[in-house]
């Protein structure tokens, strides 16, 4: 127990300066917007509905989120009840933007869903499977509709640096299907270089530990088999996860209707916002501050135009300090009707 409070403490201090570090980057960027946007002609040509829509994109992420985590759960014979995975999804998106905090909280909300802590284990691994094949399809069709169709001046390195990784991607997804179809050799091949990696860097040298990550392998590899043989829920996952992904992906294509601009394709915003959310993925702190609002910057300046600055602060607030205010509303409404459901003591 000892050894496990720094790495908790040191996870808060990790979540605290990625909040500070964001929270830093939106105030500099309201004052931009005071000093050299002019808010007044900003706010005559808003369309209030379509930022409506923009607000609606996380609700409706998250509910779908929370559908898959039900349909997964009932698909394993857990006895899974729908709000129990919606607690799973606002309040474990709500830990996972402040750090790594959010993988053994969303574990415990499932097992308080109805979970058994096998079938928990089995459905992350499912469900992180299902993410990644999704992100990489939309990935490769984004970059490749950027190369080809879409021609707006965007920084050179900034266009490999995507390419790079969504190969890295497209990698990923590749030995994922490898291991599902044929992981014999590809389970030898893995065994081979641990042994030798256990040769020339230390931690892996320390007793058991190739043995622990082949036996990790080797659960991957079953819960691999064990969805390949339930095509008919691995589809109905990859649909809805797909569905998920294009309401995150809609809230710039939202807010650019919703300042009154034309001349892009919904289309063409959305791809581009997986751009967006590609690059910034590197930056692997809460709420990938700074590499969120660069990327931004970077892909979406063109389309947005003077326009830029209103719609990064907007983004940030429909895309991610929207999951911390619903996340913990959330949180707090569950306790109490907990609380208020519990049989009062008498003396």
């Amino acid at each position: 127990m000892a050894g496990k409070e720094p790495k908790k403490k040191w996870g808060w201090v990790f979540s605290a300066v990625g909040l500070a570090i964001g929270g830093g980057i939106l105030m500099w960027l309201l004052f931009y917007i005071r000093d050299n946007v002019d808010v007044g002609a900003v706010l005559s040509a808003i369309r209030p509905i379509w930022l409506v829509a923009a607000l609606c994109c996380i609700p409706v992420f998250e509910l779908l989120d929370a559908r898959v985590y039900y349909i997964m759960g009932r698909g394993m014979g857990c006895r899974a009840s729908a709000l129990g995975c919606l607690d799973a999804v606002a309040i474990g998106e709500f830990y996972y933007r402040l750090g790594p905090v959010g993988a053994p909280v969303q574990l415990g909300l499932l097992l308080s869903a109805g979970y058994t802590g096998s079938a928990a284990a089995t459905v992350y691994t499912w469900k992180a499977v299902a993410n990644t094949v999704v992100y990489t399809v939309y990935a490769v069709a984004a970059l490749l509709a950027r190369l080809f169709l879409f021609r707006q001046e965007t920084a050179a390195w900034a266009i490999w640096a995507v390419g790079a990784l969504v190969c890295a991607y497209v990698a990923l997804c590749a030995a994922v299907f490898l291991l599902a179809a044929r992981p014999g050799p590809v389970k030898r091949l893995c065994a081979r270089l641990l042994h030798f990696l256990a040769r020339h860097i230390r931690p892996l040298a320390q007793e058991g530990r190739v043995e622990f990550l082949l036996a990790k392998l080797d659960e991957f590899c079953a819960d691999m088999n064990a969805l390949r043989s339930s095509r008919a829920l691995l589809l109905r996952v990859l649909g809805l996860m797909a569905l998920e992904m294009t309401a995150l992906f809609a809230i710039p294509a939202f807010l650019y209707l919703g300042l009154g601009l034309e001349g892009v394709t919904f289309g063409e915003l959305l791809l581009t916002q997986c751009l967006v959310m590609v690059l910034s993925r590197v930056v692997a702190i809460p709420g990938n501050a700074g590499g969120a609002e660069g990327s931004f910057y970077l892909f979406m300046a063109p389309l947005f135009g003077e326009t830029l600055a209103v719609a990064v602060v907007l983004w940030r607030f429909a895309a991610f300090l929207e999951v911390l205010l619903l996340g913990g509303l959330w949180s707090v409404a569950r306790f109490l009707r907990r609380a208020g459901g519990r049989p009062r003591r008498t003396a």
